[in-house]
Order: structure tokens, then sequence, then C-alpha cells
């Protein structure tokens, strides 16, 4: 057997082997590396060894990012600063081993109901919107540890279009993982920061909705997404690509085609894998957290300041927030069931919406204590009696009262109106009040008079009155038939009465 070793290199091993005192064969505890030592040992120098000044590589990696900076440009400015500095094969091979270091591929390993992952794809389909002809995105998600994937078009890529995507893809997984990767558009990401992102407001809320945490993205950072980024490949090459002439009739017409090729897709077998993507998400389910009871809304915010009445302007609607927040900036925001107001991402009030009658809604918690103090339980209880609107106007006039003192007298002339017009009429005049944002008493009383109040309600006919001194009309008929008769009018009875007799001193 022939090895390709030189004759003369085999005598100067057997010389080394003889001097460094070893013995035939070799110990089997002595490594390699221990071998080669022995062999292979230098003589100890009679001189101080020479230190040499070695390049900043971290420098020198960054500075080759730079365009038309080479290596040997590099190493000539080294030398320049350090004559008697390392060579520049030294200075590649060490360069080398730096780089090597730091390139190592991490492998990440997926946990079940961990993470998903959001994108959208590069390419498009194109559905006709009447004459026109459109584009539609294609929102691609997929999950970390089985890889299934979900994909549905739409009309853009608004925060809108992002978060239904999320809802869908959780329905179709079956569950809402731990945490949600997203890419940084503008849409969700209101600061894209590298180690504190923040969120859009409502991008927010759906975090807190469906518990989930989102992580998003660093800014070209394409591995932190790595699983989304090879489902839209797939997406883009199986499925997006066969069908990249032609036109859907709509845009639903287009995800239910879309849905089924996902689907095959989700049961093929993996190329290089055992079993499928479907197969995988059946034992990923049940570690994923389940659906919230109700779907996400997308709320509207406004931004407010806080009134002098502790009160916050909703649409001409105003709601109650701790007088401790008078004057401040706040966050309202609003559904189709409640108002919510924040302070710094805290909620400091939460209010069901009123009706479109009611103009005020008030929580008595929110009112310093100075004013609780007057809020008279037994008005609201009076109010309450006679009908709903008539509470919301008692609540209206506290909430604009500057001093409740004076809110306290006008509810109370409100009330007392039931007395001469009835429950009903004033229930009814409160309604129109609220409606045109009359609070007070003076334009209750007013409103009582109206014809649309008045002919609602008309008063019932009063009793009759009986007493000793009222004679009553069939006194007068017959006091009519006497004198039409020439006759003498009867007297009215009388009681007899005598004069006692007068004494003088």
């Amino acid at each position: 057997m022939r090895w390709g070793v030189a004759r003369s290199t085999v005598e100067r091993v057997f010389k080394r082997h003889a001097a460094a005192g070893l013995g035939w064969p070799p110990d089997p505890a002595l490594t390699d590396v221990e071998l080669e030592q022995r062999l292979y040992q230098r003589a100890p120098h009679a001189g101080r060894a020479r230190i040499q000044a070695r390049p900043d590589y971290a420098l020198v990696v960054r500075e080759l990012g730079r365009k038309g900076v080479t290596r040997r440009l590099l190493w000539n400015e080294y030398r320049a600063r350090h004559a008697q500095g390392i060579g520049y094969s030294v200075f590649c091979d060490e360069l080398a081993a730096y780089a090597a270091e730091r390139d190592l591929s991490y492998r990440h390993d997926h946990v079940p109901g961990e993470k998903a992952y959001f994108d959208f794809a590069g390419l498009t389909l194109r559905y006709a919107d009447g004459d026109a002809v459109r584009p539609a995105q294609i929102f691609v998600a997929a999950l970390g540890y089985c890889n299934a994937i979900h994909a549905q078009g739409f009309a853009d890529q608004t925060a809108t279009s992002w978060l239904q995507g999320q809802h869908q893809a959780f329905v179709a997984f079956g569950g809402v993982p731990q945490i949600g990767v997203p890419d940084n558009p503008r849409a969700l990401i209101a600061a894209p920061d590298r180690y504190e992102p923040r969120l859009t407001a409502v991008h927010a809320d759906f975090a807190r909705h469906y518990g989930i945490t989102i992580i998003p993205a660093r800014v070209r950072k394409p591995k932190d997404k790595a699983s989304v980024e090879g489902a839209v490949k797939i997406v883009e090459m199986r499925i997006l690509a066969a069908a990249r002439d032609r036109i859907f009739g709509s845009l639903d017409q287009l995800n239910a085609w879309l849905a089924e090729a996902v689907a095959a897709l989700n049961a093929a077998p993996f190329q290089k894998r055992v079993g499928s993507r479907q197969a995988q998400l059946a034992q990923e389910r049940p570690h994923l957290a389940p659906l919230p009871a109700q779907r996400f809304e997308v709320p509207t915010y406004l931004t407010r300041k806080v009134a002098r009445d502790y009160h916050v302007d909703v649409h001409r609607q105003y709601y109650s927030v701790p007088y401790a927040a008078v004057g401040q900036t706040v966050e309202v925001r609003l559904t189709t069931a409640h108002v919510e107001v924040l302070q710094r991402d805290t909620r400091i009030a939460l209010h069901r919406r009123a009706a479109p009658t009611q103009r005020f809604v008030t929580d008595p918690a929110h009112m310093p204590a100075h004013h609780q103090a007057f809020r008279d339980p037994k008005l609201h209880r009076r109010a309450a009696a006679i009908g709903p609107h008539t509470l919301a106007l008692i609540e209206a006039l506290f909430a604009q009262r500057r001093h409740p003192e004076q809110a306290i007298r006008s509810a109370q002339g409100v009330l007392a109106l039931a007395r001469d017009h009835g429950p009903a009429a004033l229930e009814t005049a409160c309604t129109r009040a609220l409606a045109l944002q009359a609070i007070g008493y003076q334009s209750v009383r007013r409103l009582l008079t109206t014809p649309i109040v008045r002919d609602a309600h008309d008063a019932p006919p009063s009793p009759p009155r009986t007493h000793e001194h009222i004679r009553g009309g069939d006194y007068y008929d017959a006091q009519g038939r006497a004198s039409a008769a020439g006759g003498r009018t009867p007297e009215a009875p009388s009681t007899p009465f005598t004069l006692e007799p007068h004494h003088v001193a």
C-alpha cells in the first residue's frame, strides 16, 4: 500500500519518536494532540518572546462591509500603525477564524403552541371589482412547530387586513399560540425599535383580547421570522405562480380557490420529513389556547381633554372620568358597546355606551367628596319612579351645574312638575329636553306647555267638590226658573243664630 509520504519524512518521524522516548506500540491513552506535542516540541527560546499587537478583528469585519475596502488595505493600515505586527498571511488566517466563530447558525427548536408568524407575500393575484381589475394582497400565517400554513387574500395591507388575517389564521389553526411574530408594518408597529418596539393602540388591544404576546421581527432580520419566510416562498411557488395569469370573478371567489389550494398543501406529505402539516397540526392543536368567545372589534380612538366638570366629549355625549384627571389629555377607546378612557395606556374609566337620547353619563365614584355629598338619593329614586328619561335628565343636571346645590334645586323643580302635569307628561317632556339638549327646570316647564306634550297627555277632569257652603248647579237652575216666572228667588238655606245680651258695666 502506498501512502504518498516521502521516505525522508518517515525517517524524521522515527528519529523524533526515539528522541521523545516513546515506545511501540504507542500508549492508547495518549491522544493525537499530546502525541504531536511530544514529537514536535520546540526548544525553549533563550531570549524574551516578542508580543505582537493584534488587529481589532471586530472593527476589521465592520470595515470590510464598506464599499471598496479590502483585507490588503486594512492590513496595510494595521502595519502602518504597528511596524513589527503580524504578516499578511497570519492576518488572513486569524480573520477567517474570527469570522467563522461568529458565523454560526442557530437552530431553533420550536415548542408546540408557542409561536405563529405572519407576513404578506410579495406576489399578488388579480380579481374583478366591477369593471376594474385589482390586485389581491396575500396574507400568509405559519405555525412554528408544525409549519401549518394559512393564506387569505385582501384588498390592501391596512391594520384591519392584518388583524382580520390573524383572526382567520387562529380559526384555521383551531387556537391561539402564545407568541405572534409579525413583520414591521406601519399599520401595526408604531415605533419599530430594535430592542423595545411599540405597537399601535389597535394592535395592543388585539393582543390583549386574544391573550397573545406580540414580538415583531427586527428590521431587516428575516431570520427572526424564518418560518413564515419559508411559508411565503412555498405559497408563491406552489399556489400563486400557477394562477399568475388568472383573473378571479371576485375577492370571495379568489379566497375560496385559495382555501382549497392551501388545504391540499397542508395535507400533502413533507418532502424531507415524516407526515404532513395537517398531521402535525393535529398534534399541536391541544397546546394552543382557545379562541375568545367574542371576535375582536376594531375600535375607534379619540384624543380628548378632560373638562372642568370631569367629563369627556364623545360625539356630543359626555362620559365622566376621575376628577383628578381634569385638564389632562386622555385617549378614548370607542366600541359599539363600551366607552373606555385611557391615560398613558392605563384604563381610568369604563362606561357602557349610552342611548342617543342620553347626553351625560356620570359615575358617582368619579366625583369629589363634596360633590358626592350633594347627590340626594331620594331625588334619583323619585326620578327613576317617573321614568328613565327623567332620571337621565336629573343626572345631566348634576353633571352640568358648576355646584351640586344648583342641581339639587333644579332637580326639585323638575320633579315638582309631576304634581301639576302628571308623571307621563313629565317623562315625555324630559325625553324631548334630552333630545334638544335643553337641560334645566325652565326648559322642561316650557316643553310641558307645548302642544306635542300637552295634547299627548291631557289632564283628567277634576272630581266634583262638595261643601256645605257651595250651592251647586241645582240652586242656580231653580233661581233661573223663578226669575222667568216672576216669582221670588228661593233663599239659600241659612243657619239660625241669636244675639247675646250686651251688658254695659
